[in-house]
């Protein structure tokens, strides 16, 4: 408890469940950085229809983890439902000998993925490659893009998101470096006329395209290719 009160939210002995049940809950603790960051990330998962439930007493195994750690978990597989594990360890690389880098991770069992999708009679398909690259600028943006990109993926178009706060020109240099075939910028002014610039890298020809229709855009677009 002295040393590491974490790893007592870990301990899996019974003589801990009394002191874990006891303990103050850590999201009652945060610092206002660490609290505006949950913040947005919940609600990020709230925009993207994603069912999640806060767990005040959950820790990861490794004392790397920084702001978030999560485990994701399916239903009706019996006692193996933990479908993966992990977190944000925005140190680790510069504990390395790395430039201070932000990063995030997971572990998972792909044994019980196949279990998960056979129960809910889910075909494996293709995934295919991102080809679309979402670049936003601004908070209102990038919530904007979050929700652009489930429904994107969810019609089986592939897409990469910028989640940082770079220039349009910066994320452009970054969608040429990806080879990406189209780049979707938004900002302000698309946002208020609720329209995306797309632009097709090749060409270097760019339109506007109501935010509504960008699905049936690339669904379109595939199908001439």
């Amino acid at each position: 408890l002295d040393r590491n009160a974490l790893r007592l939210l870990d301990c899996k002995k019974e003589q801990c469940q009394p002191l874990i049940a006891a303990a103050p809950a850590i999201n009652d603790h945060l610092c206002s950085d660490c609290e505006d960051h949950f913040s947005r990330l919940k609600g990020y998962l709230e925009l993207t229809g994603r069912r999640f439930q806060v767990n005040h007493r959950l820790v990861r195994g490794l004392d790397y983890y920084t702001k978030t750690v999560f485990e994701v978990w399916a239903q009706g597989i019996g006692a193996q439902n933990a479908m993966c594990g992990g977190g944000r360890y925005d140190g680790l690389i510069e504990q390395l000998g790395g430039e201070s880098t932000p990063g995030i991770g997971f572990g998972s069992g792909i044994e019980r993925i196949i279990m998960s999708m056979q129960e809910q009679g889910l075909p494996v398909s293709d995934i295919p490659a991102p080809a679309v690259f979402l670049a936003p600028q601004g908070e209102k943006a990038r919530r904007q893009a979050a929700a652009l990109a489930m429904s994107l993926r969810e019609n089986k178009i592939g897409v990469l998101l910028s989640f940082g706060e770079k220039s349009f020109k910066s994320m452009m240099r970054d969608a040429n470096r990806r080879q990406m075939t189209h780049v979707v910028l938004i900002g302000d002014e698309e946002l208020a006329q609720e329209m995306v610039m797309v632009k097709e890298l090749n060409s270097g020809a760019q339109i506007h395209v109501a935010t509504a229709e960008l699905v049936s855009f690339f669904s379109g677009s595939r199908q001439r290719e």
